[in-house]
């Protein structure tokens, strides 16, 4: 039995300048190739497989993108991943993670 892994992501921006970018831009994560845009402030989750995973988080304006920021996590079976992605004032994305792992003793109840 495999147990799915799950990453929680909340993008923000610290100070004045970039939160001017994102006025009319919205936050895009890419996990393992495929995209999906959220909204600012709101933390989304999604469910991944176990193991190594790419993780691209970016802006995206009607017609550009920017403040690609990348990094590739290896993900066990029943762990939540949570990384915040914050917009700097220079236009990069900073990513922080922190991981909730499955306790041991109940993984075998894990659905």
């Amino acid at each position: 039995m495999t147990v799915a892994a799950s990453l929680a992501i909340t993008a923000r921006a610290a100070g004045f300048i970039a939160r001017t970018k994102v006025m009319f831009a919205r936050p895009v994560v890419e996990i393992g190739g495929i995209v999906h845009e959220f909204n600012w402030l709101t933390t989304h989750r999604f469910v991944m497989r176990p193991g190594p995973q790419r993780i691209t988080v970016y802006f995206k304006r009607k017609e550009s993108t920017g403040a690609h920021a990348t990094t590739t996590i290896d993900v066990l079976p029943g762990e939540t991943v949570h990384l915040v992605a914050t917009l700097e004032g220079k236009g990069r994305f900073s990513l922080k993670m922190r991981r909730d792992r499955m306790d041991p003793r109940t993984a075998d109840r894990a659905v």
